[in-house]
């Protein structure tokens, strides 16, 4: 769901608004069945989906009874039968979302390299659903993949209703862009579903609701219009978009994330958090276990483990290759796989090379904390130059310049400077300053061992932020950056 449109909570309040009146009037006739609080949470979900994209909802709704009833299948089976129908509908699924995502990019990309002809004739033709792709279709794959994954192994095979697999999957605050659910996180909260309308649950969704608004329409909309994917020439000008975009990202889907669990929380059910801050790590293995958490344990449990397997001396390779997948899930592009390789690579470097170097910096510094830090971020911040620039020409000349040691000249640091304009480079700084508080906030938290997010949500804080959404939010709103994903 697109939190930064307004019909998203126009039509929220609406069928909100005429569920709640008629389930009030129900229960005060003693008619209201509790089922039908999983009927009405059903029907709110997927009124919000169709209203985010008609055509992603066709392929939803094809994908949840197929997927639904091979699983129903595949519990009155055993052994390799119900192997078969597990790989078959696991097959089907990332059929669906390679084929939107994927098969563009697989014929004008990879075999238009050793064919041109292929691909320009390619170009030619009009695919039925090839271009943009449907919003949600990469999270709500893995969703079902990992309950098909999930139900399989499972030791009990129990019954699962229509209406409690509808809300697993569809759930509206997390379908689009999760977090992406496991069976045994968010089933039992689903089935039998009740609304939970406490003091407690409002005042706990209403904290990460500020605390994501705030993120999202104040820190990552009001970054979004400085960063400048065009200079390549000015090395200071790349470094510094490259920041932008390293914090923008974080702000715009933790916002996101942040959102949906308080949205969750409100109607009395406990998200998974997908952001755990992420810029306090201290290597980039921590990084991992802070940053999209649910996709990051996703590929662990489901790519690189199955595909390590007994092979633990091959580990590193895996490693490597799960990354490299992990990139290219992100987006059909060149620089989404090597931001994965690179990863992948910084991972190795890590795991062989981190414990001596920490070592040695400890015997030259008294804080190599410190040095850690900052080593880790600004390897984020060289990825995540590769994550946003998706010409791959353009890209190789901005490495090129960031190489050249004559391209920090202090006539390249003026000329920089004087890019902004007065009113920009206050706002900008306004915003910076904003987003270094929250920030510093977490890194206390978790200095303090703490709930990373402990202080920012705060009942005091809550309040500020949410007045500071109001007061500073941007004008014009960017999409969410994980919608294209």
């Amino acid at each position: 769901m697109n939190f930064s449109e307004f019909s998203f909570w126009w039509v929220l309040l609406l069928v909100g608004s005429a569920f709640f009146a008629v389930r009030y009037v129900g229960k005060q006739l003693n008619l209201w069945r509790g089922v039908f609080d999983s009927i009405g949470l059903m029907a709110l979900s997927l009124t919000l989906f169709v209203n985010a994209s008609t055509s992603s909802f066709v392929i939803f709704s094809f994908e949840i009874v197929f997927n639904y009833l091979m699983v129903r299948l595949m519990f009155s089976r055993q052994g390799w039968q119900a192997k078969a129908i597990a790989t078959a509908v696991i097959g089907f699924d990332i059929a669906i979302l390679a084929y939107f995502k994927y098969l563009n990019f697989f014929v004008e990309d990879v075999v238009g390299l050793v064919a041109p002809a292929i691909a320009t004739s390619w170009q030619d033709k009009s695919i039925p659903g090839l271009g943009a792709i449907p919003p949600g279709l990469s999270f709500y794959t893995f969703q079902m993949v990992a309950f098909v994954v999930d139900s399989y192994t499972s030791k009990r095979k129990q019954s699962l209703g229509f209406i409690d697999y509808v809300n697993f999957v569809s759930f509206f605050p997390q379908v689009v862009a999760g977090p992406i659910e496991r069976r045994s996180d968010l089933l039992p909260q689903i089935e039998s579903f009740r609304f939970k309308f406490t003091a407690d649950n409002f005042e706990a969704g209403f904290r990460w609701l500020a605390l994501g608004l705030f993120m999202k329409f104040v820190l990552a909309d009001n970054i979004s219009p400085f960063i400048n994917l065009e200079e390549t020439a000015n090395a200071w000008l790349v470094w510094f978009s490259a920041y932008l975009f390293t914090l923008r990202i974080y702000f715009d889907f933790a916002g996101y994330s942040f959102i949906a669990l308080g949205l969750a929380r409100i109607v009395g059910v406990r998200l998974t958090p997908n952001f755990l801050a992420p810029y306090t790590s201290q290597s980039i293995n921590e990084f991992w276990r802070r940053w999209h958490v649910t996709l990051s344990t996703w590929f662990r449990d489901y790519v690189f483990l199955p595909l390590m397997g007994s092979k633990k001396q091959w580990a590193a390779f895996f490693l490597f290759i799960t990354f490299t997948l992990s990139g290219f899930w992100h987006g059909a592009a060149w620089n989404f796989i090597i931001w994965g390789a690179y990863h992948g690579l910084l991972l190795l470097v890590l795991r062989y090379a981190g414990r001596p170097f920490y070592r040695f910096v400890g015997q030259y510094f008294p804080t190599p904390q410190f040095i850690s830090w900052a080593l880790t971020f600004g390897s984020v911040i060289l990825g995540c130059l590769f994550f946003m620039e998706t010409d791959i020409g353009r890209l190789g000349q901005k490495l090129q310049t960031l190489v050249n040691p004559f391209t920090y000249s202090f006539s390249n640091l003026g000329g920089a400077i004087a890019s902004f304009s007065f009113n920009e480079g206050s706002a900008l700084l306004l915003t910076l300053a904003l987003a270094t508080g929250v920030l510093l906030f977490e890194h206390v938290a978790v200095w303090q061992k703490r709930g990373e997010y402990d202080l920012l949500l705060s009942p005091w804080m809550s309040r500020i932020l949410l007045a500071l959404t109001i007061l500073l939010a941007a004008n014009t709103p960017s999409e969410f950056i994980y919608f294209d994903f």
